[in-house]
């Protein structure tokens, strides 16, 4: 299907898989053409890349790992070696804004107990 077919169906944004396109995230579904055939089965894939990509995936190692999988060209230990170390990250990520909210939450706190604070 097309690219339009696909964002309808799939209720994806054109925008976003246009830039998933423009990264080269799944330049192996290309056709003869150049045009890519927006599958079911790719759009599977659609949404392993938009988890990881919301997780903060980097673009040079998220395409290498999407072409190892879309091309089955990668092992489970590979696979859950890569998906270990983006859920690491992730977590690291997390817990520094934990840190910021309660810094942030710390200020309003003392702010509620005094009426001059900041001053």
């Amino acid at each position: 299907m097309t690219i339009e077919q696909a964002s309808d169906h799939f209720g994806v944004p054109i925008e976003k898989l246009q830039t998933y396109e423009n990264q080269g995230l799944f330049d192996c579904n290309r056709q003869p053409d150049g045009t890519i055939d927006y599958s079911e089965e790719l759009m599977e894939y659609v949404g392993i890349i938009n988890i990881l990509t919301d997780a903060g995936a980097e673009a040079d190692a998220l395409r290498g790992f999407m072409r190892q999988l879309m091309e089955s060209t990668i092992t489970k230990e590979e696979k859950l070696r890569y998906l270990r170390s983006q859920r690491q990250k992730l977590l690291e990520s997390i817990h520094i804004k934990q840190k910021s909210l309660d810094q942030l939450d710390f200020i309003i706190h003392n702010v509620n107990k005094t009426s001059d604070y900041g001053k």
